[in-house]
């Protein structure tokens, strides 16, 4: 920006509008739950760690204000993720399911262990099962993997995802008749844009379908094209492993370039000694 201009020091925003996201007090009852948080023996929040309908991200942070004012155009506003004081489902009713869905990223088994930590250790949630071989588990096995913290205490340390993973396999009517069948009413969606794209269409059916269902979608991708999210796990890993792979060809130039300085002086040498003629080291 041009240092000499002048730039203005009051900045009127344009109006902002709430984009609504759909909820299941919509087709449910209200959330009349208090949060599990209010009574942990180990853990007391502030006042201002809950979330409230008040709490907003802005579709668009960055403004340069030497240039013209806006045009009054609504500026696009989402609901904040995050704790409320009220939550839907009574914990001791929950049944929640995890699945892993595309391609693998760093962090996965991660993400899991957290999720089962936090659902047990701060919500009381006791039945979570994992569905197996992405979106298809649910329709394709009765088999899933009960967590809990002893199950995951060390998923930390393992690469790609214990759950297993699978591209495809999205068919709507047999994933939602599942998940209504074995009586879940949690799902969390781990995976890229194409699995939030998933998630989307299946919390759409599970209205339609009048269901007491939550659908979480937990962005994964190492694209990092997924947008109203402060950031995606695995993208940071992803930059600096791949940061850190491509010096290994330099180191690799470099040390080959010694070994040959160090063959071809050893030559010389032996061709200026001749009572030199050990071999080369």
């Amino acid at each position: 920006m041009d240092n000499t201009k002048q730039v203005p020091t009051c900045f009127t925003l344009p109006s902002i509008e709430l984009r609504e996201l759909p909820h299941l007090s919509a087709t449910t009852t209200a959330a009349t739950h208090p949060n599990p948080l209010e009574r942990n023996p180990f853990y007391h929040p502030r006042p201002a760690f809950y979330i409230t309908p008040s709490d907003v991200a802005l579709g668009s942070i960055l403004f340069d204000l030497s240039l013209p004012a806006p045009a009054p155009l609504a500026l696009p506003a989402y609901h904040s993720a995050g704790p409320r004081k009220a939550v839907h489902f009574d914990p001791r009713a929950v049944r929640a399911a995890v699945v892993t869905c595309g391609g693998l990223c760093p962090g996965m088994n991660t993400v899991i262990r957290d999720l089962v930590l936090g659902l047990w250790d701060l919500y009381g949630v006791r039945e979570i099962l994992g569905v197996t071989s992405g979106f298809r588990g649910f329709y394709s096995s009765d088999e899933t993997v009960r967590l809990d913290p002893k199950m995951v205490h060390n998923w930390h340390k393992k690469g790609g995802t214990v759950l297993t993973t699978s591209r495809g396999g999205f068919d709507l009517d047999k994933i939602v008749g599942a998940i209504e069948a074995r009586g879940f009413n949690q799902v969390y969606c781990i995976g890229g844009d194409g699995t939030m794209r998933g998630a989307l269409a299946i919390f759409k059916e599970v209205q339609r379908r009048r269901l007491n269902v939550s659908i979480t979608g937990i962005p994964k991708t190492v694209d990092n094209d997924i947008g109203i999210i402060d950031r995606s796990f695995g993208f940071q890993t992803a930059v600096e492993m791949a940061q850190e792979r491509s010096m290994l060809p330099m180191w690799r130039l470099r040390v080959q370039s010694m070994a040959s300085a160090l063959s071809s002086l050893w030559d010389g040498v032996r061709a200026t000694s001749p009572s030199c003629h050990s071999q080369q080291p």
